[in-house]
């Protein structure tokens, strides 16, 4: 709780992670716990007040209780009521991943601290940052922070660092799809070494991400007049899912056709001969006391009883050796029966409809829940009468029935108020392959364009090949369902380059080496003096290559320190990087919000641990910018003191 580092409880910092739809924020990283807190992020003018408001505040005509009086004033007839569910003159301010509203951000911001906390000088805050903001964006959002919460500290953190914070690796690419942005962020041994963007909010609205799936939806079903809630309830269904990457196709995905749901509906197994006769089924025999059954009313003995022998005849007998030979046969017929019996089970099972998955079915039928809110009179009761009182009206009622001296209660004077009522409306539409063609293909074409071209334009070619092989999808905008896997499959069918290919070895000869020609023979240049090869030469191409590789690895900065040979100019490997597993809730989850986990792995290193080095406690120090250091240097002060751009 002091000014030094290390000094403050884990239950004090607050973690907030601003969205252009949802934010979510934390008080407390004791715990590496799942979003819980969500704020829209919206926020509403005040008509009357040069300020914002946090929902939708609507007047209406105060509820006469009391009969109305001719003193009463005119404004206290009215109410404000506030709706939390309407949108109604809502302004986002964070739109496309930029800050276009400042004031209505930052009342919001005061806004969440407000509602999680009421504490002000012992509460650090990490706020983490998109990769959009501008540095005057972060010195404006500084400076409120520090004089209107009057945090003792304050940590910014880039978006793609706090993804990798989360999920461990220290060499990946961040690909962040969000509600009308995408974000894709190179990081190489902790360091973002290059950035890429889709969606751009002005001066020309071009959006990417969810928003555009959700767009594409409504275009495909408005003749069956969905709105944009409905369009985005469907989507977030297990209904919409984004087929497998299919070349071959027109679509480029293997849609379902009407054959596969005919040939599920027949029956299979089922006998083309004549029908079978009616079994009869026989009524069970009547029971002993000893469980053995009885035929027309005579018991069958005691040996029927399975397990239960009589161990003194038996032996007696002298037949010892027959009786036992003779038990252990009828218990393997009754096994065999058994398995004959059991055997017969999968001809029925193969006789039923099989169920086919959402993939293989051209219709399929999806529950809207449409949320309807009302006002509702309540009746309100005013000076009800007592329950003896009631109870003496009823019975002197009774017994003087036509009696006009009978006591009769008046009906008690009722007053009604307003109330505002939500209820959950369900429709069932049925919805045939639009469900699968809303995948844009277009916007799925964009994204991978992108992630190669952010890889790709890496200067140091050294760095491309480990960001090939750690691609990681986070976002809410990546839960669709088959998304990723879809994306993945694009960019190995479009990018990768196998390493079996004479292409590795052409893009790396020197520029006096002729072309090979498809006989294995080369013409040779002008330029180029070596001998021609022969079938019992060593193939030019290989010895180019291997020439040029030993030839770089002695070259310093020109190479890994391990001397591993790359080829930087194709990616031989584009693979997806493995999510942790030792986080039970997270995995459940899903990692999608991995920049929140990050985030608070990243206030626990600001400002929990300690006991460290002097090296670990500088670079510690420069993670966060503390308000002592605020008031000497100003705002701008937030660019060296915080993990912006690692």
């Amino acid at each position: 709780m002091a000014s030094q580092q290390g000094k403050w409880r884990d239950d004090q910092i607050l973690v907030i992670c601003p969205g252009s739809l949802t934010t979510v924020a934390h008080l407390g990283v004791h715990e590496l716990v799942v979003p819980q807190n969500r704020f829209p992020t919206r926020m509403f003018k005040d008509s009357e007040k040069d300020e914002y408001i946090p929902y939708h505040t609507y007047k209406r005509k105060r509820s006469n209780e009391s009969g109305g009086t001719d003193g009463d004033k005119a404004g206290d007839q009215w109410e404000y009521v506030e709706d939390r569910d309407s949108v109604e003159g809502a302004i986002y301010p964070i739109v496309g991943g930029r800050i276009v509203h400042m004031k209505a951000f930052l009342a919001f911001l005061d806004h969440v601290h407000n509602s999680l906390t009421t504490t002000y000088h012992i509460t650090p805050i990490l706020l983490m940052a998109s990769p959009r903001w501008t540095r005057p964006d972060c010195e404006i959002i500084t400076r409120y922070i520090f004089e209107k919460t009057k945090t003792p500290s304050l940590c910014m953190i880039h978006s793609g660092v706090a993804a990798q914070y989360g999920l461990k690796w220290s060499t990946m690419t961040v690909v962040d799809i969000g509600f009308e942005k995408v974000d894709i962020t190179c990081i190489y041994d902790y360091s973002v070494v290059n950035e890429r963007w889709l969606g751009f909010p002005s001066p020309i609205r071009d959006i990417s991400g969810g928003e555009v799936f959700t767009k594409k939806l409504m275009s495909l079903l408005k003749d069956k007049n969905f709105t944009h809630d409905m369009a985005e309830q469907l989507k977030k269904s297990p209904l919409c899912e984004v087929l497998p990457y299919a070349p071959s196709h027109k679509e480029l995905m293997e849609l379902p056709t009407d054959d596969a749901t005919s040939l599920t509906s027949q029956p299979t197994g089922a006998s083309s001969s004549g029908t079978e006769a009616p079994k009869v089924v026989e009524p069970p025999k009547p029971s002993t006391a000893f469980g053995g059954e009885t035929d027309g009313g005579v018991t069958e003995g005691k040996e029927n009883d399975e397990g239960v022998l009589d161990v003194a005849n038996i032996v007696t007998s002298g037949n010892t050796r027959e009786f036992l030979a003779k038990k252990e046969r009828e218990k393997a017929e009754k096994a065999k029966s058994k398995k004959q019996g059991k055997g017969q089970e999968p001809d029925a099972a193969a006789a039923k409809p099989t169920r086919l998955p959402n993939s293989k079915r051209k219709f399929n039928v999806f529950h809207y829940e449409e949320t309807v809110n009302e006002d509702v009179e309540v009746p309100t009761s005013k000076d009800a009468p007592k329950a003896g009182e009631v109870t003496a009206a009823a019975n002197g009622s009774s017994e003087n029935n036509g009696n006009a001296n009978g006591v009769v209660s008046e009906p008690a004077a009722t007053a009604t108020s307003t109330e505002r009522r939500t209820r959950r409306v369900r429709h069932d539409i049925e919805i045939g392959l639009e469900r699968f063609l809303f995948a844009d293909r277009m916007e799925i074409n964009r994204i991978t364009d992108s992630i190669y071209r952010a890889i790709q334009d890496i200067p140091d070619m050294y760095m491309r090949g480990p960001c090939w092989d750690n691609i990681v999808f986070v976002g809410n905008g990546s839960r669709l369902r088959g998304l990723k896997e879809n994306i993945m499959q694009t960019l190995n069918a479009r990018h990768l380059i196998s390493p079996s290919t004479a292409t590795i070895f052409t893009s790396e000869l020197p520029s006096n080496m002729a072309t090979p020609s498809g006989t294995g023979s080369q013409t040779p240049t002008g330029s180029f003096t070596g001998q021609l090869p022969t079938t019992s030469s060593v193939n030019p191409l290989l010895q180019a290559a291997t020439t040029a590789s030993l030839a770089a690895a002695q070259v310093p900065g020109s190479a890994p320190a391990d001397g591993h040979h790359f080829h930087g100019q194709t990616p031989m490997s584009i693979k997806m990087a493995a999510l942790p597993n030792y986080l039970a809730e997270w995995t459940k989850n899903g990692y999608e919000e991995a920049n929140f986990l990050g985030s608070i792995i990243a206030a626990r290193l600001a400002w929990i641990i300690h006991n460290m080095d002097a090296q670990t406690l500088e670079a510690q120090r420069t993670m966060s910018l503390s308000r002592s250091d605020y008031n000497e240097h100003g705002p701008k002060w937030i660019h060296k003191h915080s993990m912006l751009r690692c």
